[in-house]
Parts: structure tokens; C-alpha cells; sequence
């Protein structure tokens, strides 16, 4: 049985023959996964109203007055927040930006796709990110099936939610893998493929911490999160060799859905 080191060492030699290709790849999804957020916000008036209120935490801290002061709280107190109401931009941009996030999902699936082939040394093309996008009603279907369940599970306390979102984490790479594939099936599937192996894939994503905080402090200081391109890759590779290896194991009897 294969460590969480194991596959690391597999994405990593994957990426020496692709490194270019899935760097681009990545920087491709980043940037369209960013432009959605960027309208989603704006659609919304979220982010004007953010702007507003770094305009006027600005203006507080550079006012002698509550400087002089020596309280940091004065800040606070002087604040006054603008009214999110005033950037209400209406239903029908709400309804838009939401349709508009929602396209992250299909999305999501089409880089799970692209770097699945490209763990198997099947190389893609960038325009793979877009693959989800032919069983968008699928992997829309699959996101917030999974979701409410993933909810039920935090707010009923049957079981942790916790470990419904690791019981249905291969669920989209089964869709993407075979998308004749039902909604229900996939999971079904995926709480099969997971019986055991939660802790093994909780333990592979805690093994990159290390560099999840190194490319925050690296973003934070120069303000790009440019090592992401690099790491994107890296775990999503090393998550689809854990998947292929599940699906070479024996395969566990048929469990339910819920619980």
C-alpha cells in the first residue's frame, strides 16, 4: 500500500516531462476561475462595497486625530460602514452572478480531468479545463448533492461532516473518469473506492501544509500567489495516482448512501 510520499514521488515525476504544459494549464484555470470571482463581485456589489470600506479604513488611520489617541480601537469606533443595500445591484444580477459562480463547478471537474490524464501520461491540452463543461448538468447535479449531504452531516450530527466530504472526494473523478455514470452511482462508487481509506487521503493533503503556507507568506509578500502554479499541479497529481490506486485495489461491497 502506497504512502502519502509515494505520491508525491508520482506527481513529481509526472511534472519533470510536464512541468511547462501544467504550469500553463494552470495558470489558464487560475486566471478563469479569477475573472469569474472578479464579475461574481461586482455582479453582486460586493466588491465595491469592500472597496468603500478599505477607502474609509484608510482615511481612518492616516486622521491625526485618532492617531494621536494611542487606541486602536479608535479606529473602529470612528468607522462608519457604508450601507450594503446602497450596492445592491438587483435579482436579476444577483441570479446572474450566481448562475456565473456556479460555472466554477464544471470547471473544477475539467482540471480533475486534465491532470487525471495527465497522471495516467495521457498529456491534454489546456483547453481540457473546459471538458466539464460537456456534463455540466452532472457535475452540477454531483456538487450539490454531495453538498447537502456534507451539510446534513454538520447540522444533524449523524455522522462528522467531515467525513462525508472525504466518503464522496472521489465522486467527480469517477464522473470525469466515466461520465455515462449516474449522479448517485458516482457516489456510491466513491463511499466504495473510500471505505478505509479516508485517513490515508486526509494524511496525502496534510502533507502539503508546508508548502500551502509557504505560498501564502510568498503571495503576501509580492502580492501574486505565483508558486501556486507550481503547487496546483503537484496535488492534483498526486490525488489522481491515489485515485487509480484505489481503483486497482480490491473493490469493498456496495454501501448506502446515507448514512
Amino acid at each position: 500500500m502506497s504512502t502519502s510520499k509515494d505520491f508525491r514521488l508520482r506527481a513529481r515525476s509526472v511534472m519533470r516531462q510536464r512541468l511547462g504544459a501544467l504550469m500553463l494549464t494552470a495558470l489558464v484555470f487560475v486566471l478563469v476561475d479569477t475573472l469569474i470571482s472578479i464579475l461574481t463581485g461586482e455582479l453582486t456589489g460586493v466588491a465595491p462595497w469592500n472597496r468603500e470600506i478599505s477607502r474609509l479604513v484608510n482615511e481612518a488611520l492616516s486622521d491625526p486625530a485618532i492617531l494621536d489617541t494611542g487606541d486602536p480601537m479608535a479606529v473602529l469606533d470612528n468607522l462608519k460602514l457604508p450601507d450594503a443595500m446602497d450596492y445592491f445591484r438587483g435579482p436579476f444580477a444577483m441570479v446572474l452572478a450566481f448562475l456565473l459562480n456556479l460555472m466554477t463547478v464544471p470547471l473544477s471537474a475539467g482540471y480533475v480531468y486534465h491532470t487525471l490524464s495527465e497522471s495516467r501520461h495521457s498529456p491534454t491540452r489546456v483547453s481540457s479545463i473546459f471538458y466539464g463543461f460537456q456534463m455540466v448538468w452532472k457535475t452540477l447535479g454531483l456538487s450539490l448533492l454531495t453538498g447537502l449531504l456534507v451539510f446534513l452531516g454538520l447540522i444533524l450530527f449523524i455522522v462528522p461532516g467531515v467525513i462525508f466530504v472525504y466518503r464522496y472526494s472521489m465522486s467527480l473523478y469517477i464522473l470525469v473518469d466515466d461520465p455515462s455514470k449516474g449522479i448517485v452511482q458516482c457516489m456510491r462508487e466513491s463511499g466504495q473506492l473510500m471505505r478505509g481509506n479516508k485517513w490515508r487521503l486526509f494524511k496525502l493533503e496534510l502533507s502539503f501544509i508546508g508548502w500551502m503556507l509557504l505560498s501564502g507568506l510568498i503571495a503576501n509578500i509580492i502580492g501574486i500567489a505565483i508558486l501556486d502554479l507550481w503547487l496546483m499541479p503537484y496535488m492534483y497529481l498526486a490525488r489522481a495516482a491515489f485515485y487509480d490506486e484505489l481503483l486497482s485495489g480490491p473493490q469493498p461491497a456496495a454501501t448506502p448512501l446515507w448514512p
